[in-house]
């Protein structure tokens, strides 16, 4: 697995979940524009390669909630480790 793929994956996990990331990333516990746009990036990079985080993914798109998010991000998180 390549090493780039796994850290721009983590850079925008850790970047959302800083702790000025909600702040930045969500507004009344939804994911606003500029969040979905990053979990977009993360779905595009690791859609092919996790295939089990399809539905979290699914469930993000379709009720953007800080939870589901973080629901997505631990099965990404999962995958990661299951690729190593």
């Amino acid at each position: 697995m390549p090493s780039k793929f796994v850290s721009e994956v983590l850079k925008i996990i850790n970047e959302i979940v800083s702790a000025n990331g909600y702040e930045k990333f969500f507004s009344n516990d939804t994911l606003n524009s500029e969040g979905r746009k990053r979990i977009e990036k993360i779905a595009k990079l690791t859609l092919n390669k996790c295939k089990q985080t399809k539905p979290y993914l699914a469930k993000v798109r379709r009720k953007p909630t800080y939870n589901s998010v973080m629901k997505y991000f631990e099965s990404i998180l999962k995958c990661l480790e299951e690729l190593k």
